[in-house]
């Protein structure tokens, strides 16, 4: 769906701009690319259909808000105008920015104050999103207007008791702005390069308003991410690849859809343990089309790089790789797959406990090579539940544990940082992989808290006060 054709535009508000015209190229791109931390961006990202936004309504707030500011004495730095930048995978919700304005309750971050109480907008258009850029990546962003107003600095807050707006302030930033460079890993840099904004109301309560003022969206434009760095491996490349993983196969028997019959097996590179007990027929009897798959989903499960069981939005998810036992069952199931993916179905088949195994296209998922998936013309199985399936074996009566321990959380931060500086360090011959990583990751601490000892040796490493690696 193109920008223009949903929400907003109905009323007027999304203004075509096409990308031959100078509109596009001087004031919506020229933002956009000024805006970027990483060099590599230039080359990474493409933008296609834009719109600007002429809400009347909105700009005569942002106007008030400038005038109100100059009135009480607000200095011309204070009332300085800038950019900032949002991420909208869907085009609905990027469209109605352009009636409802920059709302609060709709953030992610918390370090820099309550998001029911403010809004948290990118300063950088390339660092929009913690997780990191991926190939195929599309979406929409969104260029707001900013007046910040007066500005305060403020130390990074990982606990629940979350920074409060500041009376006398428009506008929070993180401490660790300065340290951010061309150099820093992406989740960090987003982190530490948001504008947190709020609008406190003249009541007893203290409260904020709901739709800021001092940011006005400006633009609405498309984009798509192109991985220049990426290498595809050769056919031969990805089959040594895939023998040195791992693979069971915890399952073998038929899958029967109408009066056709497969002898397959499940594989699974997690383990040797499937989510469910399945029978030694499954009899699918149900189609979906992959768009009504994709609304009942959340949209990390097609984002996401997962074997064993992962949660995400609420649901657990482990995704498995159906494959043919016998030469005639090879060219069969390839002649199934081929349907699935020109028709764009899922094939689903009911589980106990609520849950779902979902059959689709292995296309529709994000991969990376170590996963021991090829990324295509693969017919993926994906057990879908409710509540977690992996069980502890030391609990008597089947309890159930979450898919990943709260202590294992914590220490992803490090590890995904630790892991994106290695990838633009070269090594020397006589270096270890795993010191590079630990020195990496006791880099980390000390960005978090700085000051922190970090690793006493590279076993064991010491934590802030905040509870944070």
């Amino acid at each position: 769906m193109e920008i223009g054709n949903a929400g907003a535009s109905s009323k007027g508000v999304l203004v075509p701009a096409s990308e031959s015209s100078l509109v596009f190229q001087n004031n919506i791109l020229a933002p956009i690319k000024s805006a970027y931390l990483y060099e590599e961006s230039n080359q990474s990202f493409s933008y296609k259909s834009a719109a600007l936004v002429n809400n009347p309504a909105l700009e005569e707030k942002y106007y008030a808000f400038r005038a109100k500011r100059r009135e009480i004495g607000y200095s011309e730095e204070d009332l300085k105008e800038s950019y900032g930048f949002l991420l909208f995978d869907d085009v609905n919700k990027a469209n109605a920015l352009g009636e409802t304005g920059v709302l609060t309750g709709n953030g992610t971050c918390t370090t820099l104050g309550d998001p029911s109480k403010g809004v948290y907008i990118s300063m950088y258009s390339d660092c929009l999103d913690l997780n990191r850029w991926y190939h195929g990546k599309s979406g929409y962003i969104a260029i707001i207007r900013l007046t910040k107003g007066r500005v305060k600095t403020v130390l990074e807050n990982y606990t629940e008791n979350l920074t409060a707006p500041t009376a006398g302030f428009d506008c929070h930033v993180s401490e660790q702005l300065p340290s951010v460079s061309a150099k820093t890993s992406s989740f960090l840099a987003f982190e530490r390069t948001q504008y947190y904004m709020y609008e406190l109301l003249n009541d007893e309560a203290n409260g904020t308003a709901q739709s800021l003022s001092g940011a006005c969206p400006f633009a609405i434009v498309s984009f798509s991410y192109a991985d220049t760095k990426a290498t595809p491996l050769s056919p031969q490349e990805q089959s040594v690849e895939r023998k040195l993983v791992p693979h069971y196969i915890p399952w073998r028997g038929q899958l029967e859809i109408g009066a056709q019959f497969y002898e397959v097996g499940l594989r699974s590179t997690a383990g040797a343990l499937i989510p469910a007990e399945l029978p030694p027929v499954i009899n699918i009897g149900k189609a979906i089309s992959m768009s009504d798959l994709r609304q009942l989903l959340p949209k990390a499960v097609f984002e996401t790089c997962f074997s064993g069981e992962v949660f995400l939005d609420g649901l657990y998810c482990t995704l498995c790789e159906f494959v043919s036992l016998g030469a005639v069952q090879t060219q069969s199931l390839s002649l199934l797959l081929r349907e699935v993916k020109e028709k764009d179905l899922a094939l689903t088949f009911q589980l106990h406990d609520g849950g779902s195994l979902v059959l689709l296209h292995s296309s529709h998922f994000l991969t990376y090579d170590d996963t021991g998936s090829n990324g295509t013309d693969v017919l993926q199985g994906m057990f879908v539940f409710p509540v977690s399936q992996v069980i502890r074996r030391d609990t008597k009566f089947g309890q159930r544990k979450p898919a990943i321990s709260s202590d294992i959380l914590q220490v992803l931060p490090v590890l995904s940082y630790a892991e994106c500086e290695v990838e633009k360090t070269t090594i020397d011959p006589g270096e270890e992989l795993c010191e590079v990583l630990a020195q990496y990751m006791q880099s980390y601490a000390a960005l978090i808290n700085p000051g922190v000892q970090g690793f006493r040796n590279p076993g064991k490493w010491t934590r802030g006060s905040n509870g944070r690696p």
